[in-house]
């Protein structure tokens, strides 16, 4: 009997030692891969975070990626950590015709660049805020202009990163429309928190913008500078189409 046992005993050490082989490669296999293993908490501070990811590539090699993450994103839902708002101003006659349509950048000093930037209306969202909640109260708080939310919805964009080599930070991307024949928005008044020192620059959206992004003082931030260079290359191409019909 005991040879039959010891034979018994080896048959299944070799089905459980390849079912363990199966799971590991299974665990490992393309289709599970890239993945991340564990989050390492580095150091914190009020605003900021610094963790080493533990994490495996493609390939199945084990690796590790350090990154910064905001404390103030509410990890129980999944919103972005902000919103970046793009106002539309619009001047219209007594009939509705839209006589003019500006934008508005805000430029504030940046310590970590230790100068001043070139931005779009943009904030954190707070807990239980919408991004158009969100969007609508940066704008005022920023600009002292007060978004349409009745009339014309704002729109938001898909969650969007900002830097990921370097941080998981998102945003929404939220086009509000400013109706400049609104009493509110005679006399816009800015409602800034303490220590925030914001200069709003309205320029004209067609050619204003273009024109700040270039010749401006203060460095502007790469998605406003993306959003003038696209406007130009837009019109670039419609004037290309309307001259070949």
């Amino acid at each position: 009997i005991f040879p039959v046992l010891i034979l018994f005993h080896l048959i299944m050490s070799n089905s459980d030692r390849k079912m363990n082989d199966t799971t590991a490669e299974t665990s490992a296999s393309p289709k599970n891969l890239p993945r991340i293993d564990s989050v390492a908490p580095v150091a914190s501070t009020k605003w900021l975070s610094l963790q080493t990811l533990s994490y495996t590539d493609k390939k199945g090699t084990a690796r590790k990626w350090d990154m910064a993450t905001r404390t103030t994103r509410d990890r129980t839902t999944e919103s972005a950590d902000a919103v970046v708002i793009i106002p539309l101003l619009r001047q219209k006659s007594r009939d509705g015709t839209v006589l003019s349509t500006d934008t508005l950048l805000v430029e504030q000093y940046r310590p970590p660049v230790g100068r001043t930037t070139l931005e779009f209306p943009a904030g954190l969202i707070d807990k239980g805020e919408t991004p158009e909640q969100a969007a609508l109260r940066e704008l005022r708080e920023e600009t002292g202009y007060v978004g349409e939310k009745c009339s014309v919805l704002p729109q938001v964009s898909r969650m969007l990163c900002m830097s990921p080599g370097l941080t998981d930070e998102s945003i929404h991307c939220v086009t509000v429309e400013v109706d400049l024949n609104n009493p509110y928005n005679l006399n816009p008044t800015q409602n800034l928190d303490e220590g925030e020192d914001v200069v709003v620059k309205r320029v004209a959206l067609r050619d204003g913008l273009t024109n700040i992004m270039e010749n401006g003082e203060s460095m502007p931030i790469f998605g406003a500078f993306m959003f003038a260079l696209g406007l130009e290359l837009g019109m670039e191409v419609g004037r290309e189409h309307s001259g070949s019909d």
